[in-house]
């Protein structure tokens, strides 16, 4: 399996997830990567599938991301 370093912001356009969430599995030690100056490089093989790990928060950021916008909603109706 063949090794690239790329940047953070490709790796979460590439699994699809946000900053916090890219974020939380580096420093949960789930990626491996090197912070060069302020720039995060985050290693990964060429034909890298997404673990049930990262699956699951996938799954979970986009339930969240629903209950917002619905709590969003709401309250814009009852105008508070």
């Amino acid at each position: 399996m063949e090794q690239e370093w790329i940047s953070l912001n490709e790796f979460m356009r590439r699994n699809k997830m946000g900053h916090s969430a890219a974020k939380k599995l580096m420093h949960e030690g789930k990626l491996k990567y090197q912070k060069i100056g302020r720039q995060y490089k985050i290693k990964v093989s060429k034909n890298e599938v997404i673990n049930e790990d990262n699956k699951k928060l996938l799954e979970e950021n986009t339930e969240l991301k629903t209950y917002l916008r619905a709590a969003k909603k709401f309250f814009e109706q009852i105008e508070i």
